[in-house]
């Protein structure tokens, strides 16, 4: 699968009734050479300015009234998009098509110049986006202060112009001082994969300074007002021994809980004695029913006697009633029919009577038996009522001793447990807050510590593994070994100044034509070390003038070369390794020396003659050319 990134298909330079200025980039290895002075430097600042930078193109006689700059682009996926900046303007238009596609009525995107982590229609996060780059994290300073990954980081690593090529600065420093940070954190993504957004990070100095004096301030008012407590504490316990207050809070519980023990027993007596008091009412209840239904048996005997009395008197009155009706057959009694014995009842009421005594005599000795039971149970019942009075006072007897005497001692001592436990609890808070003062006073003084300390920073190791460093230095090695580097021994690379280490050698240490071939080799092989690893990049290189370091003297192209101009057989290696680089790269140098014909043949090469008679002339054309 293609890698990620993206490279340049084509720059475009127009202007009103301007004939356009055009180049053609492929993937791999692009090389434009020609003299000084023919538009190679423009091309690289017109590139720059589409991807961001504020500093547009320097004009040059050649560049006079044209306006407007095309970048056609292409992703490594194959999506292809065309950049638009007029020259001047902050905004950048963004095609969703080729160059030749764009019409009046195409539709595009506005995007800001410059990048905006708070915006994200800027063109940086455009081209990070295109890069499959999102929310990625770099240091600002040594107080772990962070700023958003930009495009322009990337560009500082890729595009290198010619004064920067032989600058003795690393070749990922801009050399200003306050940017060292981020540019060190942006390297250290590029080339681990790995941002600082999970970093550490420390607050500004002056926000901090005043945070840590409102601080102080809270301190030293929370140790006055606890030393205020304390006093006020201290006022209320005064005339207090807190040495023994342990002991009479255990006597006074003591003497709660023997108390207590003693208001539960007199209790348990108390449920006893009314247990024995509801069983003899019980008893009570009982005798007094059995003496109602006594009564009641008692009534019914005497009016049974009564019954009977009543028919044995009836003899005596039956026999005067002549003129009455016989009582047993209904028939008229007279003096003669009853002395006739007429009716012949005589032997029956003489049964009746008998009857009527024996049934009385009975009835008489059912009722003594009966009064002698009464009289047994109404015994018995005010026997069991005066055990239930006396049972009664004794329940009396203990409430009154509980409520009067067991109850207060437990209210007093309740009370002086009380008080005991909130005097403990004022000297323990006495002591808390003494702690607490200490606390606060170690804290203090920690706060006029840092107050008197100068910018506070963080204390970063080396966050790139030597590993990583090794491996890296060898992807430069081996660039250098194809380019015929004189006396190659070692490359490494340098944690204190950030830049390269050849042949133990440091590389602004070497003459500028080194120098530049250095840094050539480092933004070579950190695309090379970052794609063959899956990392984060775009893919692409452009360098401005890595193998001259002498300027054109006249126009006969006699050339002045400095004292540490590189050999040409090593230019020429240089020009036949990155040829043969295949894959997903795209190498544009810009430069005076011609690559030779061999090389030229097999990469995308341009050659600006700056002879009007002579091929192409260089990037704009001449005046005398019309527009047709």
């Amino acid at each position: 699968m293609a890698a990620e990134g993206f490279y340049i298909t084509e720059l475009r330079l127009t202007g009103r009734n301007k004939i356009n200025a055009s180049v053609i980039f492929r993937k791999g290895l692009n090389v434009i050479s020609g003299a000084s002075d023919t538009g190679k430097s423009y091309i690289f600042q017109c590139i720059n300015y589409v991807f961001g930078s504020s500093d547009e193109p320097k004009e040059i006689d050649e560049s006079m009234g044209y306006s407007t700059i095309y970048l056609e682009i292409e992703s490594y996926l194959g999506e292809t998009k065309t950049l638009k900046r007029d020259i001047g303007e902050p905004k950048i238009q963004v095609y969703d098509c080729k160059i030749d596609e764009i019409t009046p009525l195409q539709d595009f995107i506005d995007l800001k110049g410059s990048h905006d982590p708070k915006d994200d229609n800027n063109i940086s996060t455009f081209l990070l986006s295109f890069n499959n780059i999102e929310s990625m994290k770099l240091r600002k300073n040594q107080r772990g202060e962070k700023v958003a990954f930009s495009f322009r980081n990337f560009v500082r690593m890729i595009m290198i112009n010619e004064e920067k090529i032989i600058s003795e600065i690393s070749p990922i420093l801009s050399g200003i001082p306050t940017n060292k940070t981020a540019e060190l954190s942006a390297f250290k993504a590029v080339l681990t994969g790995v941002d600082d957004s999970g970093g550490p990070e420390l607050e500004d100095p002056k926000i901090y300074k005043t945070r840590l004096e409102a601080k102080l301030e809270i301190i030293n008012n929370l140790i006055q007002k606890l030393r205020k407590e304390i006093e006020e504490k201290k006022e209320l316990v005064i005339d207090l021994d807190s040495n023994n207050l342990d002991l009479q809070i255990e006597q006074v519980s003591e003497r709660i809980a023997d108390n207590s023990k003693i208001i539960n027993e007199n209790m348990e007596e108390r449920k006893r004695i009314w247990e024995e008091e509801q069983e003899i009412k019980s008893r009570i209840l009982m005798l007094e029913e059995l003496v109602g239904r006594f009564d009641l048996l008692k009534k019914s005997y005497l009016s049974d006697l009564d019954r009977l009395q009543f028919i044995i008197e009836g003899d005596h009155f039956i026999s005067q009633l002549y003129d009455s009706n016989c009582p047993i057959c209904n028939n008229t009694i007279n003096q003669e029919a009853f002395n006739f014995l007429e009716h012949n009842h005589a032997i029956q009421v003489e049964n009746l009577q008998i009857a009527c005594e024996e049934e009385s005599d009975k009835l008489r000795s059912q009722l003594l038996d009966l009064n002698d039971t009464v009289s047994t149970l109404k015994s018995e019942l005010e026997e069991k009522r005066a055990s239930a009075r006396e049972l009664n006072q004794k329940i009396a007897q203990i409430d009154q001793f509980i409520q009067k005497e067991l109850k207060p001692i437990s209210v007093i001592a309740m009370e002086h447990l009380k008080f005991l436990l909130n005097t403990k609890k004022l000297f323990h808070e006495i002591e808390i807050n003494e702690k607490r003062i200490l606390e606060y006073q170690i804290t203090q003084r920690d706060i006029m510590h840092e107050l008197s300390k100068k910018n506070v920073k963080i204390q970063y190791v080396n966050e790139i593994s030597e590993e990583i460093y090794k491996d890296f230095s060898n992807e430069i090695k081996t660039l250098l070994e194809n380019w015929n580097y004189p006396d190659l021994t070692s490359v490494s690379f340098d944690h204190e100044t950030h830049d390269l280490v050849v042949s133990g050698k440091k590389r602004k240490n070497h003459g500028k034509g080194y120098r530049a071939i250095l840094n050539a080799a480092f933004t070579i092989g950190l695309m090379k070390y970052t794609r063959k690893l899956g990392l984060k990049h775009p893919g692409m290189v452009i360098l401005d003038s890595p193998l001259t370091t002498y300027k054109e003297k006249s126009r006969e192209n006699i050339f002045l070369e400095e004292s540490d101009d590189i050999p040409l057989d090593m230019k020429q290696a240089f020009f036949n390794n990155l040829s043969t680089i295949k894959g997903d790269y795209q190498i544009i140098i810009l430069e005076n020396v011609e690559p030779n014909r061999n090389v030229q043949s097999k990469i995308n090469y341009i050659h600006f003659t700056k002879d009007p008679s002579v091929g192409r002339y260089g990037f704009i054309p001449l005046d005398t050319e019309t527009l047709k």
